[in-house]
């Protein structure tokens, strides 16, 4: 730490920031562009002109960029001078000085950091009366609008996406004065994480398409914080609403998770929030007869039914939220509740769960992958199935010149200094896969193989770490063994990286067994495990029976359990799980069905009972992700006020009505009393009440506004119906009030914070004035709670090598599962957009298996298994192993129960 003196005033700071940081986090407001807290410094804006001088006496000043420049010790700083307020409002000027000024018409207007800094700096007269230089804009895709001519060169849109997340269909071109952002070509963006482009740009360059079909400015949204619910990570997201729809999703910074960046599933994959026929009424068939029954009659139904029936079973959902699994398995009980999860990912969340709880390796969160100098990756393809640490693991990778060379003493920030001295010298990342994978333009060594061949050699490589004598008789197979071993010891952190999308316990007790071999080698080895939903960690710590126990099989034939007469299945489509034809016979024999979703599945059309649920933007939950985090999302509105016909209410309320009802308790309970319940019923649960404070925490005696002062129409919301302003709905379950009254902004001490504003800062750039230490920490604390306790048990090593895994040697090919970013998530295969822009489904053959078949590229083909056929593209795959064909299972009625089923017949239709 050393001493400098800013606007008269003593400060002790770190030597290794830059001053524009530091100034900004003692809460000092100067204009900037160009710098971000991870991309660093390239100075190209020139707006954050600061004056410092070694004398206290202000001699032998200069003008300084804040962004480029390291404190000096005892030296003086002046922020805020005459000469420098001329110096940024000029500069600006010049900045303005091809710019359409469309504010009114730009979506970002409002919410511009352009704005911000304009209005900052003093400029607020043109005096430029020649023609603008203008450009013509690009097609980039469905997601992403491009209006070139905003743009003040700033060059944060390439140092992201082509510097940071390595897109290679991204650039820049021209000189001088006549810059340009885009393509080569028009064209859909291909990086996963182009998304970021909006939030990054600091003018309306890169506008939300998706925000344009509920368009609303930011002052006229109601805000809460949530969780990404299209992945196991559990990024944290602000979601605003207009009207009842979603209009805008941002990244909400957390510092042990997603920090300043999310993928492009959970920018744009929530569509499906406000399709048409989203159920909103309680429905209820009788004798094929659609009747729409009330909330007390339809109680009163399926309360006669519970009493009336000798078998009722609860099927709950690995993206429901806790409190929802919790309260269904306290209704239906211990022995009839089941997770709705498939046999081979319950086992899988187990192990991981064991290993998580009785292991003293170290699981690091998602930003710390970033920290680790090698990187092996078993059987998962990460940049479809958890994007966000895909982009983590890119940077760690790309670390190597910070981590061996940092005795050159060039500062974390200066992007470009340390972009050169890099030289595309890379960390080490080792990759074992079926077929290629996103990650491995980077990775130093692939394995493409079968799931048992990757167990094979992920258990060899172990038993070679902690023995060199055993004997490997396959020379090359032993080249690569020793190869890995020599890149694994001489690494100081290593990190292992697998999950439960490989379908493979096997590959889950290999990824263990080579972590605990480099722990006893004393390596700082970390573990990282991904999952396939938002909850799916949290169902597993709740425990109950998977999917395939409900089904038995004798002789070839399906006998479906006849004792079940009443089925509770709570937002999950089973179809998605396991073959239509036995499913259609199972709810056959069941005469009473009661299904829970906000969504129409084809499971819901199997029911005589339809309870219209909440999705996760009109609800308050915990989910838990992969690191044991319990994380609360917070209801953004409630659905009734705008519809009072909506019956919608919480999955969790439905079932704990029909619970309180059956027993004779207060059907009325608030989220927090819920909350204490799951942690009385299932202990290890203990501690999710920490995710977030309890509904009755206030500041000032005031709950939390989710909307700012500058909400406005709210008064006339309602003028066509009623010229009277409606009450605003209370909020018992969370410290959120739903309107602008109470409190909000950087000066309030609570975590959850529901949206970005602070004076002079409209937009996400605000979110440095809620930072204890920019990039690093926020003021008030992380937000969730890690609920996992250490039990230290014996963990079992398990070498299971499923027969399913063995290539078949009669010339069938056996079915594996690939990944897609949008369509391996249940609830974006609803949306509109995904349905409209990414329809297509691959089936992928190996190259000699597609010649043997006469199989081109993009050829139409017909695929017959298990009485089912499948209508499918082909692509053809030089890495897939022969023997196998990939297919994108859980989408387009193929069930995930078809792993490693084999494809009868294939017809050729091009």
């Amino acid at each position: 730490m050393i001493d400098i003196n800013i606007e008269g005033q003593l400060y002790k700071v770190s030597e290794k920031d830059n001053l524009l940081k530091i100034c900004l986090s003692l809460g000092f407001d100067i204009p900037y562009f160009c710098w971000h807290p991870v991309l660093g410094s390239i100075g190209s804006c020139r707006q954050c002109a600061i004056k410092q001088s070694d004398d206290p006496k202000k001699k032998n000043e200069y003008i300084i960029m804040s962004c480029m420049s390291a404190p000096i010790n005892n030296s003086h700083i002046i922020i805020n001078d005459s000469d420098l307020i001329n110096f940024r409002k000029k500069n600006i000027e010049l900045l303005m000085l091809n710019h359409p000024h469309d504010c009114p018409i730009c979506d970002e207007g409002g919410s511009c950091h352009l704005q911000d800094m304009t209005v900052m700096a003093g400029h607020n007269n043109r005096r430029y009366n020649f023609l603008k230089r203008e450009y013509k804009n690009q097609y980039l895709g469905p997601f992403i609008s491009h209006t070139m001519n905003r743009c003040i060169t700033c060059y944060r849109c390439v140092r992201f996406y082509k510097d940071y997340a390595d897109g290679q269909d991204f650039n820049v071109f021209g000189s001088k004065n006549n810059i340009y952002f885009g393509r080569y070509i028009h064209g859909r963006l291909k990086n996963i994480f182009s998304g970021n482009l909006i939030e990054l740009c600091p003018t309306g360059v890169f506008t939300d398409k998706v925000y344009n079909i509920n368009y609303s400015r930011k002052w006229d949204l109601q805000y809460a914080p949530s969780i990404c619910q299209n992945c196991s990570l559990g990024c944290n997201i602000f979601i605003g609403e207009r009207y009842g729809k979603l209009s805008s999703i941002q990244n909400r910074f957390h510092e042990k998770i997603n920090h300043y960046f999310l993928c492009d599933k959970g920018y744009f994959g929530y569509d499906y929030t406000y399709l048409k026929n989203n159920p909103i009424k309680i429905i209820y068939y009788q004798d094929n007869k659609k009747l729409i029954f009330n909330y007390d009659k339809i109680l009163k139904k399926i309360i006669h039914l519970i009493l009336n029936s000798k078998n009722i079973i609860g099927i709950g959902s690995p993206r429901a939220s806790i409190e929802s699994n919790v309260i269904l398995k306290k209704l239906v009980g211990k022995n009839n509740f089941y997770l709705g999860i498939l046999k081979n990912e319950k086992k899988q969340i187990n192990y991981i769960i064991d290993i998580i709880q009785n292991t003293d390796i170290y699981f690091p969160t998602l930003s710390e992958i970033e920290n680790y100098d090698t990187i092996l990756i078993i059987g998962e393809d990460l940049s479809n199935t958890n994007p966000r640490a895909a982009l983590a693991v890119r940077q760690a990778i790309k670390k190597y010149f910070n981590i061996k060379n940092n005795n050159l003493d060039i500062p974390y920030w200066k992007a470009d200094a340390i972009s050169n001295m890099r030289n595309k010298k890379l960390n080490p990342l080792l990759i074992t896969s079926n077929d290629e994978t996103l990650l491995d333009d980077i990775s130093l060594l692939n394995y493409y193989a079968s799931t048992l061949d990757q167990s094979i050699l992920i258990f060899t490589l172990a038993d070679y770490i902690k023995n060199n004598n055993i004997i490997i008789n396959d020379p090359i197979f032993k080249k690569k063994i020793i190869k890995i071993k020599k890149i694994l010891l001489n690494s100081k952190k290593p990190l292992i990286i697998s999950g439960t999308s490989s379908n493979s316990l096997s590959l889950i007790s290999a990824s263990y067994s080579i972590a605990k071999e480099l722990y006893k080698k004393n390596k700082n080895v970390g573990l990282f495990y991904v999952l396939n939903e938002v909850n799916s960690m949290g169902t597993g710590l709740i425990k109950g029976k998977s999917l395939n126990s409900l089904f038995l099989k004798k002789k070839s034939i399906t006998h479906i359990n006849s004792n079940i007469d009443t089925i509770f299945i709570m937002e999950n489509d089973l179809y998605i799980y396991e073959d239509k034809n036995i499913l259609n016979n199972f709810f056959k024999n069941i005469p009473n069905i009661i299904v829970l979703d906000h969504i129409v599945t084809r499971t819901m059309k199997k029911a005589n009972i339809i309870l219209p649920v909440t999705n996760f933007m009109e609800n308050s939950g915990t989910v838990i992700n992969n690191e044991c985090r319990a994380q609360r999302y917070f209801q953004v509105y409630n659905p009734s006020f705008y519809n009072k016909n909506n019956d919608r209410k919480s999955s969790w309320k439905w079932i704990y009505e029909i619970y309180a009802k059956l027993n004779g308790f207060n059907k009325n309970i608030t989220l927090d009393e819920i909350i204490k319940k799951c942690e009385k019923y299932i202990p290890i649960l203990n501690g999710i009440n920490l995710a977030a404070p309890p509904a009755t925490y206030k500041v000032y005696n005031r709950k939390f506004a989710r909307s700012s002062i500058r909400y406005s129409g709210r008064t006339s919301m309602f003028s066509n119906i009623n010229i009277h302003e409606p009450q605003q709905p209370k909020d018992k379950d969370t410290i959120f009030n739903f309107s602008m009254e109470g409190n909000y902004g950087s000066d309030i001490n609570y975590t959850h914070i529901p949206f970005l504003w602070a004076p002079g800062w409209n937009s996400s750039q605000a979110l440095h004035k809620f930072q204890k230490e920019i990039g690093i920490s926020s003021k008030y604390g992380i937000t969730g709670f890690k609920i996992c306790k250490k039990n230290k048990c014996k963990i079992h090593i398990k070498r299971i090598y499923h027969k399913n895994n063995n290539v078949n040697h009669n010339n069938q090919l056996i079915i594996i599962a690939h990944q897609n970013l949008f369509q391996n998530n249940s609830l974006m295969q609803k949306s509109n957009l995904i349905k409209k822009y990414f329809k297509n489904y691959y089936v992928i053959f190996n190259k000699n298996d597609a010649k043997q078949l006469g199989i081109l590229n993009n050829y139409l083909v017909k695929l017959y298994c298990l009485n089912n056929i499948f209508i499918l593209k082909t692509h053809i795959s030089k890495f897939l192993n022969q023997g196998l064909i990939s297919l994108p299972l859980g989408v387009k009625n193929i069930p995930l129960s078809f792993l490693g089923k084999i494809i009868e017949k294939i017809k050729v239709l091009k």
